[in-house]
């Protein structure tokens, strides 16, 4: 059940995110008299900063494919700084 709620929220449906297409923003109470145009500017903001983060998870092939990779890379570094190695110490 829904009680009645007063609350201001600004919608950003421009979030440059690939996997989100809109945003809800609640309007703390404190600051529900100040100006539209500024409240669009810091909504605006604050979706550009949450851009660098994905919470989403990867599935088990994606985590599976990059530790694969991570490792066949640290194994050829390996492989190369002991033939060097090897190399040197003939």
């Amino acid at each position: 059940m829904i009680k009645g709620v007063n609350r201001q929220m600004i919608e950003v449906i421009d979030t440059g995110n690939e996997y989100f297409e809109r945003a809800l923003l609640v309007v703390r109470p404190r600051f529900s008299d100040v100006e539209p145009g500024r409240l669009h500017e810091e909504a605006q903001r604050v979706i550009r900063g949450a851009e660098g983060y994905t919470g989403l998870k990867w599935n088990r092939r994606q985590r599976r494919k990059q530790l694969f990779l991570h490792g066949g890379v640290a194994g050829l570094f390996g492989m190369l700084a002991g033939a060097l190695l090897m190399a040197l110490v003939r």
